[in-house]
């Protein structure tokens, strides 16, 4: 297990990247991100973000932008606040899940974002129920700390992330995030966490931090408390070679992102 603290998001990715280039195959188990300021974006780790941008579009890939609204809808967050996303979502979800790259089994912000029936055939909507959740527990004397889970445990109160009748059949190509959880910390200040399956660090894994600091913001402004930390657990993340690149391209990436924010290559272990 690989722990790396960060401050940003951009900073987390870059040092995660860089040791898993010099691990065998690029590739560890259960890499730990900690990151204490998800939100924050310092004007020379957007050139990091730009950088990465740029290479993805490049090699005909999805943009930093286009994963961050796979898992969180920033650019609806930006345009109507925190209060009617869910609301504007739903009236774009028909075509969100009928675009080409979502047919197979949609994405995170259609699963946790839509409508769906619950044991006595209701409508809910996942991440609402934990925003409601969070919102009553928040009026209590005694605060439930851990109680804010996102997954297929309890249909009632949990996003299923993985659903298994949907996605037992996907070798690869499935959802790579299996799960979301958010904690009430003794300042009331809300941490989440989640955790990969798989992680692809090129073409996702920068996308996937900042669509994970959006999704965190909205639900902590919601509720009308402070965002804590951010926490990504990888399974298995690697720094991939694709038809279109190979490694040396992916080092020449990581050595022009490290020189933005002057930090040194690590040592290889």
């Amino acid at each position: 297990m690989k722990h790396i603290p960060a401050v940003t998001c951009t900073r987390a990715w870059l040092d995660a990247a860089s040791y898993l280039q010099t691990q065998p195959d690029h590739r560890d188990y259960n890499l730990v991100l900690e990151i204490t300021d998800p939100m924050s974006l310092p004007p020379e780790e957007k050139q990091i973000y730009g950088a990465v941008d740029a290479f993805l579009t490049k090699h005909k890939k999805q943009t930093v932008n286009s994963v961050i609204n796979t898992i969180f809808p920033a650019s609806f967050y930006a345009r109507y606040g925190p209060k009617d996303v869910i609301a504007n979502y739903g009236k774009i979800a028909r075509k969100v899940r009928g675009h080409p790259d979502n047919r197979r089994w949609g994405t995170y912000a259609y699963r946790i974002m839509t409508a769906r029936k619950d044991a006595k055939n209701q409508d809910f909507v996942p991440l609402q129920v934990i925003i409601e959740k969070l919102q009553a527990q928040l009026k209590n004397t005694s605060t439930l700390r851990a109680a804010y889970e996102l997954n297929l445990i309890d249909p009632m109160v949990d996003i299923p992330i993985y659903e298994a009748d949907l996605d037992k059949d996907n070798t690869i190509g499935g959802p790579c995030l299996s799960h979301l959880s958010f904690k009430l910390k003794h300042d009331h200040r809300l941490m989440l966490t989640a955790f990969y399956r798989s992680h692809y660090y090129v073409q996702r894994a920068l996308g996937n931090l900042f669509g994970l600091a959006w999704l965190q913001d909205y639900v902590a402004k919601n509720v009308g408390i402070k965002s804590a930390e951010l926490i990504c657990i990888s399974s298995m993340a690697i720094v991939e070679s694709d038809r279109s690149w190979g490694q040396p391209e992916v080092e020449s990436l990581l050595k022009r992102c490290r020189k933005f924010v002057g930090a040194a290559a690590p040592a290889v272990t």
